[in-house]
């Protein structure tokens, strides 16, 4: 009987470390998306499953397991859809394994804890270890119930309910510390990822990122023989702007600026601060046309936007745009020509008084 329930404890543990790092990137919560949480409702419901085939015989027709802790796990988590999935697939499951008196009321039991569990996971207001509790409690008066109801002498079997009772205890406390234990350090690796790839000041990518998809990008244009083009964007007399109203409001502008390079881009477009005032738009499989289009987007929304200083004064800016394109049939003799021709045509815009778009090969020798 111990051993059985250690298996069990075992089994909790193991798969449920396997289904949290194999969908670190896609955590269930209350307001995931409904693929998900059915996703994770039929994975509560096989864990359950798996749990029924190493229970403890109390009898002929009656068995006990912790096939309810997956069931109270995505209940805390996601709420009514994936409780009900799993407390479903898990019925039957106890089907599959035998029909009887003791089957059906384990499917009613089921359906009550996933019904119960729902609601007092949406109702109760309390912290994340009390709420727990108050599942567990819960979890585990619906099952004693249940084993009651089916056992016709419950005093011969009362020491495997006491047992079963301390088992739910320790495996829901261990399995829920567990659960938090690598969300939240799934979530902190998660964060520390993105703050290395992205500017702290403007969210978008930062010049570590921009390298490796630049790299990525090239690879991929002389690989499928297909166009990229990339721009490079650079606030005019931002030095100016530092000067007379001071770096706050030169951070309060790049930030602007950065929001509105997303807005004039595509989603599979990469934009990047490559430091300073300068960024850079990475465009895959988009022709110099399509680019010089993209980089006069730019430089006409930066112009004719008014930008909000942090002292709530107005300022109008102007941004210098250059232009590169690598175009299919044409070799680069190194990955860096792209980027330097892109930052020729920015000197040029620069030189040739600002506010303005320049191609590379307007600048070509």
């Amino acid at each position: 009987m111990f051993s059985d329930l250690v298996v069990n404890i075992a089994i909790l543990i193991s798969f449920t470390f396997i289904w949290l790092q194999l969908f670190q990137t896609k955590r269930l919560t209350i307001h995931s998306p409904l693929y998900i949480k059915i996703f994770d409702g039929i994975i509560a419901g096989i864990l359950g499953i798996i749990l029924m085939h190493y229970s403890i015989q109390v009898s002929d027709t009656t068995i006990l397991d912790l096939r309810h802790l997956p069931v109270m796990i995505v209940a805390f988590f996601g709420g009514f859809v994936p409780t009900v999935i799993s407390a479903a697939l898990i019925s039957m499951g106890r089907f599959v394994i035998s029909f009887n008196y003791s089957s059906i009321i384990s499917l009613i039991m089921m359906f009550v804890l996933a019904f119960g569990a729902s609601y007092l996971s949406h109702k109760v207001r309390l912290s994340d270890w009390k709420k727990w509790s108050v599942l567990l409690l819960y979890s585990q008066f619906v099952y004693s119930l249940a084993l009651y109801i089916v056992v016709a002498d419950y005093h011969s079997v009362l020491d495997v309910a006491v047992f079963h009772i301390i088992s739910t205890g320790i495996g829901g406390m261990l399995l829920f510390y567990f659960v938090l234990y690598v969300r939240k350090n799934s979530e902190l690796f998660h964060q520390y990822k993105e703050g290395s790839q992205r500017d702290h000041l403007t969210g978008l990518y930062n010049v570590r990122s921009f390298d490796l998809y630049y790299n990525s990008m090239i690879s991929k244009a002389i690989r499928k023989d297909e166009d990229c083009a990339m721009c490079l964007v650079d606030i005019d007399h931002f030095k100016q702007i530092n000067d007379s109203y001071g770096h706050p409001a030169g951070d309060g502008v790049i930030k602007q600026v950065a929001s509105l390079l997303i807005e004039s881009t595509r989603d599979i477009d990469i934009v990047s601060r490559n430091g300073g005032e300068e960024f850079s738009v990475l465009l895959p499989g988009c022709s110099i046309e399509r680019a010089e289009e993209v980089a006069e987007r730019i430089r006409r929304t930066v112009e004719n936007r008014t930008f909000l200083l942090p002292d709530f004064s107005e300022l109008k800016i102007t941004v210098s745009v250059g232009v590169a394109s690598y175009e299919k049939l044409v070799e680069l003799e190194d990955t860096d020509d792209l980027y330097e021709e892109a930052d020729r045509a920015l000197y040029k815009a620069k030189q040739d008084g600002r506010n303005r778009v320049i191609l590379a090969t307007e600048v070509r020798v």
